[in-house]
């Protein structure tokens, strides 16, 4: 990945003391997420009320070829379309990269494109001359990701509250801000989040962020739909009230959700004989640092069901989120950030929105 790798930085503000000055301190902490929540809402939200943005297929694509040419195009063309959940993962030297960035950029200025927008990315790891191209990604994803994102800050928060580090090895500033070089925190935890079909892509985007950026710890969650998505063949002939037909189509996955969830598993949900979600049959977490050893793979969800025992914490440590100079100033007891058990509300609540966009998608597509 380059620079222009899409991610959001996450912060919030511990307090702390010093030994003898009880000087309250702002110590800022700083989580990188990949793959922000925030912009995984599509845009065909907005059709409920009227609009319908035009949209192409999300039938896989092809994801691998070794043709210089081939990839090029392959590439632009899915940056054009932008058709949702797709990412494309091709073989490219850094000069058609830079070839490939200097015509989305162009066609994004004549297009109106913020350059702000997150979704279609486009990022280039140049260690494995790999281009990445990822467009908007489902409720599910974007849920879990703020979910897991929102319960780390929150558990990281809650333990230094009550477990107040001793000194800060940063003075005379007296803060724990780890913001040592232009502005860049020189640790981070990372949360990747994808299918597991695009796992050994994951993990080639953790060893970057391991081995090359500097990161102590990367979250890798991986979710398995089942079978994956693909639209109807054909457009429905006999909708005269779109927002009614999603009203409807919306009560219908509400039945389909509460019929499965009474049978312990996680979907399919159906309209009009078509799965708008299918299963979702795997969820796990792995949560992986620069050592290279084996992460304990935790279960959330297999084969359809919750997992059990379900794991008790995350992975992911206190002191991930600090320099080890400045934790062992600290000196503080280090602890496990917990799981909760209340993601499994979430899951339901992706999963439900991800078959009405996908359904939404689908009617626009032929407006």
């Amino acid at each position: 990945m380059s620079h222009h790798l899409y991610h959001e930085i996450i912060s919030f503000h511990l307090l702390s003391h010093l030994d003898d000055a009880c000087v309250e301190l702002s110590s800022l902490l700083e989580i990188w997420v990949q793959y922000s929540p925030e912009s995984t809402r599509q845009s065909t939200r907005l059709s409920r009320s009227g609009a319908r943005p035009i949209v192409g297929s999300t039938d896989t694509l092809p994801r691998t070829d070794n043709d210089r040419s081939s990839n090029y195009d392959k590439a632009l063309c899915l940056l054009k379309n932008s058709p949702p959940e797709q990412r494309l993962d091709i073989r490219l030297p850094p000069s058609q990269y830079l070839k490939l960035e200097e015509s989305w950029s162009k066609f994004k200025s004549e297009n109106n494109i913020r350059e702000e927008k997150r979704y279609p990315s486009l990022s280039y790891n140049s260690l494995m001359q790999i281009v990445t191209v990822i467009t908007t990604q489902s409720a599910l994803h974007g849920y879990t990701v703020a979910w897991f994102r929102d319960m780390i800050g929150s558990s990281v928060k809650g333990y230094l509250a009550t477990h107040k580090p001793s000194k800060s090895s940063k003075e005379p500033d007296q803060s724990f801000s780890y913001d040592r070089s232009r502005g860049r925190p020189s640790v981070h935890v990372v949360i990747e989040c994808g299918v597991s079909e695009d796992y050994r892509a994951l993990c080639d985007d953790k060893d970057l962020w391991l081995q090359r950026l500097g990161a102590k710890a990367v979250v890798l969650i991986c979710l398995k739909e089942t079978p994956r998505f693909k639209n109807p063949r054909a457009a429905y002939q006999n909708i005269d009230d779109v927002v009614a037909e999603v009203e409807r189509m919306d009560q219908h996955v509400d039945g389909n959700m509460k019929h499965n969830l009474e049978q312990g598993k996680y979907g399919p949900s159906k309209y009009r004989n078509h799965m708008w979600f299918g299963r979702l049959n795997e969820l796990f977490l792995e949560v992986w640092r620069a050592d290279g050893k084996q992460p304990v793979r935790k279960w959330l969800i297999k084969d359809r069901h919750s997992y059990n025992p379900l794991p008790r914490t995350t992975g992911v440590k206190i002191s991930d989120f600090f320099p080890d100079d400045e934790w062992t100033a600290c000196k503080i007891p280090d602890s496990n950030v917990r799981f909760r058990r209340d993601f499994f509300g979430v899951a339901i609540l992706g999963m439900r929105e991800t078959a009405a966009d996908r359904f939404i998608d689908f009617l626009s597509s032929f407006s």
